[in-house]
Parts: C-alpha cells; structure tokens; sequence
C-alpha cells in the first residue's frame, strides 16, 4: 500500500539473503518500510528457504508491509535488481554480499548513481560477531548496563542494536539520495549492530579529564535518578514526570507532601527527591490508575499508564494522526514521519516573497566524497535531547549548524551528558527571542537557513513567531521541522511528554522487565535518542524533497522536484514525535482481528526469548549467550551434549528455539535441559567448545559503566573507524565520546568541528555573518538580549 510520497519514483533493493530477522531486528526491517512510507518503490530479497528460528517471529509482516519480496539463492537476480535500483540496503556476510558480485564497487561501474547502504557484520579490536542483536551487546558488555530482576548480565530488550543501526541506514540513505540529487552522483555507507548499539548510547558514554565529580560521576558509574513508576490501587502501574515547569509543586500538592522549600533540583541534589519517591507509594496504592490520570493531568502534572508492546494501538489519539493504520485485517504502526508542503500565508503588504537561492554546495569529486550536507544551513530552536540530537546528526552529516538558546542557556546546560551527546559540532547564539529588539535576529537566521528546527510544545512556537506560517513568510524554501511529543495535532498534541513517559505507554518498560516481573526503565533515555535520528530522517525527507529534480531532468544546482507534498523548490513542513519514535521502537508487534501480535518476549529470568536466543548461566556463575539459528545448528548442539552422534529421539528432538509459538512446550523444556547441561561446566569452556562445533556463544562478562565505556572508548578499531572522538572542552579538560557514526566513503576535510559549543560562544560572529553592522552588533549586546561569554 504505497503512497505518493516525497520518494515516489525512486526504486530501493533491499538485499538480506543469510540474515536473521530475528538477529538483524528493526535494522533488518524498518529502513526499508520507512522509505516505502515515503513512497519509494522496495524490493526485499531474501534467500528461498529463510532462517529457521525466524519461523515464529510475525514482525516482518508490519516491517514488510509493503515490499515485494523476491525469494532466491542466487545472485544474479539480486544483481540485475540493484543495477536499475536508486537505492539499496544491502546486509549479510561478506561472502554472501561482496564475495557474491553485490558489494558497492561490484555494481558501481553499471549503476554510478546508486546510494548504497552496507550494514556489515560488527568488528571492534575483539574480532568479528556475527549479526545478531544478542551476541554483539553481550561481546560489548551491554548485557551489564542495566540492573535488573537478578543479579548478573540480563537480556536488555531496548533493541539498542536494531534501532540505533535503522536511524542509521536510513539517514545515510537520504542523504546520499539528497546529496545525489544536487550533484548528480551516488555514493556508499557503511554501518554495522555495533554502531547501531553506540548511537543510542551517546548520554551514557563519556570521558573527561578533570570534569567535576557530579558530571564525571555520571559517565563512571551510571544515573541514579529515581524512576517515577507507581503501582495503584487497581494493580495498574503509572509512570509519573514532573520536570516541567511548576510540576514538581503540584504534585507535591496533589499527593499533600510536605511543601518543598529548596526546589525540585535542590531536593534530587540532596537525596530529598529520591525520599519522597519512595513514600509515595503509598498515597498512589489507594486509588485506581485512571482516578490518578484524570487528577494529575487536571493539576497539570504529566502522567501515562505503563502498556505493553503494541497495545497503544488501540488509543485513538494514534488513529487520528496515523500512527495506527488498518490494513484489512491488522492495524499496524503507520509512518512516525510526515513530508508536506510550507503553509502559503498571504505576504504582508508592501513585502515579496524572496526569490529562492540554493546552498553554495562546492563541487565533489567522481566518488561523490563531499560530506551529504555540506552547504545546508540549520537553525536549532530545540531544547532537550530529541530537537538538539536530530541538530546534531546534520551536523555529523556536515550541515553548519547554529544552536539558538537563552542567554543563561538552554535547559539541558545543566545536564552535561545531554550537552555532550547532543551540541557538538554546532555554533551557539545566546540571545532572548521574546524580546522585541531580536526579532530582525530571529528573522534572518530563519531566512539563513535551510533547516528551521524545534521541539517546543504544540502552539509555543506560534507564540515566539517561528511557527510554520512564520516561517513559510520569511523563508517559503525552508524545510520546517516540528519534533514534538505527541504529534503536532490530535486530541494528545499540547500534552507534555518525555522519555520515560514514552518507555511507558509505548511498552518498552514493560519489555524490559520480563514476563509477569516489574516494569523497568532504561536510565540513558533511549526513547529521547530514538526521537532525535527519527526527527533527524524527516528532515532528510524534506531536503530531498525539496532538492530533488524533477523526474527525466538532469540534476544541476538550480533544478527542484515537482512532487505530492509542493512545488519545485518550495520548502517542507515535516513533523515527528516522541510517540511515533516509542512506537517505532514496537513496530514488529500489531493487532490483528483485535488481538494483539508480539512475537517473542522477554522471560521472567530476563534470560532472553528462549532456547535458541538467550543467556545462561554456566557452572561459575558467569553467563553466556548462545544462538540456535537452524535445525543444522541445534543438531550440532545436541551431538555436542550427547559427546558424539545426537541421539535419534529424546527431549531434544524437536527444534523449538523460542518460547510462544507453536512449539512452546518444547522450547520450555528444552530451556530446563539445558540450563541444568550448562551448569556442569564454567562459561569460557562452554562458549569454547560450542564454538568448536561452529555454534555462535559468546561470553557476558560482567562489566561495570567504567568497564563498558573503557572498551568503547579505548579500542582502537573504533579509534580508527572515528567512533571515537576526543577534542578539549574548557571546563573538562580532554574529552573522549562516541563520535560521528555515518560513514559515507572516503574520509573528506570538511566533517564537523569536534567540539562543545559555550553559551553564546559564536553570537558575535553570527551576527556579523548575518548582515549586522558592529554598532548593531555592539547594541544587541550591550541590552543584554544577546549573549557573548
């Protein structure tokens, strides 16, 4: 079911012969059905017989919705595919893909102008995993990063490799076709689980020289800020926020608490919040959840019932603005992204519309090696994480970027791991936009650039002048993107939203804390991340949208496309949404006839999905991950067990290597018989011999936040690859965090500056840069509506 979209036209090969759609995850399934929801035409090919554990895994029936799909084993026709294809998404091993004639320079000499996306198996100064979420997070210690039900390495169900490596293959996509459609050449990228893993974790990891022990503290040993999760009178849980401005008092109001006197930073700093957490339990235990709902959210506190997978599909505020689609007999998660057209507002009087002028892009060579975004200008009203991380992902791919936040900074200033993860590689102009004098600032930033982006809530940034409408007078060739929290429209729009009330009503929580067990929250705000490379990809969208040429015409720099969503060169309004980011995050589960369709879940043990995909504990207490993808590789397991030949019946017979599909009851009693084998020998000599018989284990250490960043952060294949990125900042000294991850070819010069932006650091030469005289200059300083440390 295809729509006309701002990719109508273009053709994209999805290549996965080999691959689990178990072990590749969202990165297998959801770059492909986004395109497709923008209108590209995709061809999915897989191999004839598929990968025996995938059997009951239904989520590529939502990720696949709309491919063809092709089933061979050879190569030729997957070949003859991607020779007429704009794009493609090619995974697998290299002998399946480059030893086949499928890799990028196999295809590029007959297909110059295609953009192709290599997603490789993971490779770090350890060696190679093969590509299955499970394996490459217990190589990497990310088994250990969470506190879970036990004690010990737990299966940390946030799809950290599946959706980070979507976010990417997606934006790298775009914006090579982006970069294709100004400069009339195609390109490659290249990404891996492993750097999917890392771009979720940028709030997590990070190193300093001599940073105050508070800041430091929180990259060397993890957040200790309390979850606000509530069980209620009715048994159902409810996860509360109140980081809003004045919420903290009028919960504490609600609840009749003892008024604060210092404030809600002060009383977290002392330890006073993380008490008055845990006495509320009680108050909440004596009314249902949805009497507590209605009160907070009357009070103006945020609030959200704690859902599973997949059941926030029956709300229809997500009907309403599409996050919920009906496909005959399913309803599915429609696209968390949509391109259309500025608003046309009538000129004032006396005014006319600026002719539009496109971005100096330079030239680039035939290998097409300048940055994608090179010459794209972006204005960042964003605050937070989501606004400021989608910034920054132009920025890695090479936009010039220019923070736009208050003069004492932007909210987040005082949180340091999301001033790392999010504002490097940006300028910054501190300056009051409410204040009269900054409006002719405001104006010409808006008219600078090509990408006007914020996150504020529904009807604030009307209220500031740089709402859509705004815009399209000032600028009508802009790409306008809202990032919001519940979508830019519905019955939910003006409700506040943040990360952990997203983990919430989404199901993440409750995937996370395995079956029957408590939810638990991811404490490096996954879902903020996420929203951040989704809002990232809709401006990708829209800039191609807007700078593509019209089809059967040859690009040059003055040529625009005529598509659904405008007019040639005419700019974007684009929109995504924390929700629809949650939501993406849950997209292989949906209803079908009313009843819900997961696939497999997270056990109570929080050990995995089952026999053939989990963890297990060995005779030393240490733990393993072991892979069973295919009757071949559990018949190995079984001769291996048996010291020789697997015996022709018994209690292994069956291949069952998950729990809750047809072959349930096997699985689970598969699962006894081989945690008790397991615990007759230590864990190094049960991932080597398993090894020895060509099954995939792999050791899950314990390591704690130190050890785990130490790995990343001092590795020197992710040194070499520029997953690492060190550079000075004045207040920490040396500073080590994961770097750009978009890989896009040859190495250029032009990459984004490593560095961390002040408050106002750059506010005098950005409004030179912006036609201002030095006595204007001077004047907007001196009134203290502009800021310059």
């Amino acid at each position: 079911m295809t729509t006309a979209g701002p990719l109508t036209g273009l053709r994209v090969v999805e290549v996965a012969v080999g691959t689990s759609e178990l072990g590749l995850g969202l990165a297998g399934g959801v770059p492909g059905m986004l395109l497709a929801d923008l209108g590209a035409e995709v061809v999915r090919v897989v191999g004839a017989a598929g990968i025996g554990i995938d059997a009951d895994v239904p989520w590529g029936q939502a990720w696949h919705r709309d491919k063809r799909v092709v089933a061979t084993d050879e190569a030729e026709p997957a070949r003859a595919l991607l020779a007429e294809a704009d794009a493609a998404l090619v995974y697998g091993a290299e002998a399946l893909v480059e030893g086949r004639g499928l890799g990028y320079q196999d295809l590029v000499g007959v297909n110059p102008r295609l953009v192709y996306a290599r997603c490789r198996p993971s490779r770090t100064a350890t060696g190679l995993v093969e590509d299955y979420g499970l394996l490459v997070e217990a190589r990497a210690g990310f088994c250990s990063q969470l506190a879970g039900h036990r004690d010990g390495p737990i299966f940390v169900d946030v799809r950290a490799t599946g959706i980070g490596t979507a976010g990417l293959l997606t934006a790298s996509v775009l914006a090579l076709l982006r970069r294709r459609a100004v400069r009339g050449v195609g390109g490659w990228a290249e990404t891996s689980l492993y750097d999917g893993m890392l771009a979720t974790l940028g709030c997590m990891i990070g190193r300093s020289e001599r940073a105050k022990p508070e800041v430091e503290g929180y990259w060397e040993l993890g957040s200790t800020f309390p979850n606000f999760l509530y069980r209620c009178a009715d048994d159902e849980l409810i996860q509360v926020w109140f980081g809003g401005k004045g919420m903290y008092a009028k919960l504490i109001e609600v609840l009749g608490d003892e008024p604060s006197a210092e404030g809600y930073y002060t009383d977290q700093a002392t330890g006073k919040l993380q008490d008055r957490a845990q006495r509320w339990r009680a108050p909440f235990a004596l009314l249902p959840r949805d009497v507590w709902i209605e009160r907070l959210r009357r009070a103006g506190v945020a609030c959200e019932p704690v859902l599973g997978p997949g059941e926030a599909l029956r709300d229809p505020h997500l009907t309403e603005i599409g996050l919920a689609v009906a496909r005959d007999r399913d309803v599915m998660l429609g696209s968390p992204i949509t391109v259309g057209p500025l608003p046309e507002p009538a000129a004032p009087p006396g005014t006319q519309a600026e002719t539009w002028v496109p971005p100096d892009v330079p030239a680039v060579d035939a290998d097409g090696a300048a940055a994608p975004l090179r010459g794209v200008r972006v204005a960042d009203f964003s605050a937070f994480v989501a606004g400021p991380l989608a910034a920054q992902v132009l920025a890695d791919l090479g936009a010039d970027v220019i923070k736009v936040e208050p003069p004492e900074g932007e909210a987040m200033r005082a949180a340091a791991y999301a001033v790392a993860a999010c504002q490097r590689g940006k300028r910054s102009i501190a300056i009051d936009i409410t204040a009269p004098e900054a409006r002719p600032v405001v104006e010409r930033l808006i008219r600078w650039a090509d990408v006007v982006l914020h996150n504020f809530r529904v009807g604030v940034a009307e209220r500031l002048g740089i709402g859509a409408a705004d815009v399209a007078r000032i600028n009508p060739t802009a790409v306008y993107c809202h990032a919001s929290a519940f979508g830019p429209t519905g019955p939910r729009a003006r409700q506040p939203g943040n990360d952990a009330l997203m983990q919430a009503v989404t199901g993440l929580e409750q995937s996370i804390g395995g079956e029957g067990n408590e939810p638990i929250a991811a404490t490096w705000i996954p879902l903020d991340v996420t929203g951040g490379w989704v809002a990232a990809n809709a401006i990708l969208a829209g800039l191609y949208a807007r700078d593509a040429p019209t089809p059967g015409q040859t690009p040059q720099r003055t040529s625009r496309v005529v598509d659904p969503a405008g007019t040639p060169g005419a700019g974007r309004e684009v929109a995504s949404s924390l929700l629809g980011a949650g939501m993406l995050l849950q997209s292989g589960s949906f209803l079908r006839d009313g009843a819900l369709v997961a696939g497999p879940t997270l056990d109570a043990a929080q050990t995995g999905y089952g026999p053939g995909y989990r963890l297990y504990q060995a005779g030393d207490g240490e733990w393993f991950a072991l892979v069973v993808p295919d009757e071949q590789a559990w018949t190995r397991l079984r001769g291996l067990l048996a010291g020789g030949e697997p015996p022709a019946g018994g209690r292994l017979a069956t291949y069952a290597p998950l729990r809750g599909g047809a072959r349930d009851e096997a699985a689970r009693a598969a699962e006894a018989l081989l945690e008790k084998a397991f615990a007759a020998g230590p864990a190094t000599g049960w991932v080597a011999r398993l090894r020895s018989v060509g099954l995939l284990a792999e050791l899950a250490r314990p390591a704690s936040r130190d050890e785990f960043r130490r790995a990343i952060l001092d590795d020197p294949v992710n040194r070499q690859l520029g997953r690492v990125a060190a550079y000075e900042v004045a207040e920490w000294g040396h500073f080590e965090q994961i770097g750009p991850l978009p890989r896009y070819g040859q190495p250029t010069t032009e990459g984004p500056a490593l560095a961390l932006p002040g408050i106002g650091e750059h506010s005098a030469a950005i409004l030179a840069g912006l036609g201002f005289s030095a006595d204007e200059v001077d004047a907007l300083l001196a009134s203290k509506v502009v800021r310059q440390p």
